[in-house]
């Protein structure tokens, strides 16, 4: 059922009327915090930011658990890469003590090579991320929007929300 739910809200998404820019950032962010291991500091920033910028949420939530999954996949390379800067990388040394020693940098776990390798590959996957969700739901809306909703389902889709909708007021 929870499938079928989400497979609901996706389709519902991409047949609104949201802009397919607020939709796509909201795969961005949602990628990058479904990537880093949650109870980071700079996790709860970007939820923040998430709700105070003009950004989809519904996206950001399904992107978040979307690549959590697929983060959990990641992490052996997440690992070798955060090890690599935190402790092969001498040259970083410097800046890794004195990031630690500054008074809020430390609840961020980048000294975790696990949450610095996630938080690397977020970083360089967001700008592709976001084209990539930006011409799918182009492509979507211009090719298979009016396809959809013809289907039986959607219909059924939409009379389930407007029966949620007169449900919830005779309450």
């Amino acid at each position: 059922m929870l499938w079928i739910n989400l497979l609901k809200q996706i389709v519902m998404m991409l047949q609104s009327e949201i802009s397919p820019k607020q939709i796509a950032a909201g795969a961005a962010l949602g990628m990058i915090m479904g990537f880093t291991p949650a109870g980071c500091l700079h996790s709860y920033l970007l939820l923040v930011l998430i709700l105070m910028v003009n950004v989809n949420i519904g996206s950001a939530t399904l992107s978040a658990g979307i690549f959590a999954l697929l983060g959990l996949l990641l992490d052996p390379l997440a690992d070798k890469i955060g090890y690599y800067l935190l402790v092969r990388s001498d040259a970083l040394t410097p800046f890794w003590t004195n990031l630690y020693n500054l008074p809020i940098v430390p609840f961020t776990r980048f000294n975790n090579t696990i949450v610095l390798g996630s938080f690397v590959i977020s970083l360089i996957l967001v700008i592709p991320v976001y084209i990539f969700a930006l011409k799918f739901i182009n492509l979507y809306r211009a090719r298979w929007k009016d396809k959809v909703a013809q289907w039986k389902i959607m219909k059924l889709f939409k009379f389930t929300a407007a029966y949620n909708v007169y449900d919830k007021y005779q309450q």
